[in-house]
């Protein structure tokens, strides 16, 4: 069940060539190829993602400003404890938590990396001078993660 819904939203936000999906053309929503932050989508056939592949996602696009003293610390070995189940810090909450298991789209997180206008501040990644979307697969493993229920990095009990 799992290995399906991943592959359709694959499918569904990066069409069949998911390693060409990138940012888009200014006034077009046809994609740029080669977008490397879309390099993780590669194997759209793949189960659904372990943790590691979304702290892969974490690490290329969110770690550096995401670090020890920030709002929300998404590095390696507290990314997951600091995600699961916590609510978004204020003023950023709009009473919401960071990731609710089973529900992307109650997630702050998810909604913070595919909504244009999120309740609070902006469409994350930022880049020097405004938002900088991920491509739609990318957002899609971090979705199919959430609608798993979250599951913490293998071998470890709750944090990585």
């Amino acid at each position: 069940m799992a290995f399906i819904a991943l592959t359709l939203a694959l499918e569904a936000s990066c069409g069949s060539d998911a390693g060409r999906v990138g940012p888009t053309d200014a006034g077009s929503e046809r994609p740029q190829p080669g977008d490397p932050r879309a390099k993780v989508c590669a194997d759209p056939s793949a189960p659904a993602p372990p943790y590691r592949l979304v702290q892969q996602i974490f690490d290329d696009n969110c770690t550096s400003c995401h670090v020890v003293g920030a709002m929300v610390n998404l590095l390696p070995g507290s990314s997951w404890s600091d995600l699961v189940g916590k609510p978004a810090p204020a003023p950023d909450s709009c009473g919401g938590a960071l990731v609710v298991p089973g529900q992307p789209s109650a997630s702050y997180l998810f909604q913070k990396l595919t909504t244009a206008t999120p309740c609070y501040g902006f469409q994350m990644p930022l880049g020097e001078f405004a938002s900088l979307p991920l491509p739609a697969c990318v957002t899609a493993i971090v979705g199919a993660w959430i609608a798993e229920g979250a599951p913490p990095p293998a071998g470890d009990a709750g944090t990585n």
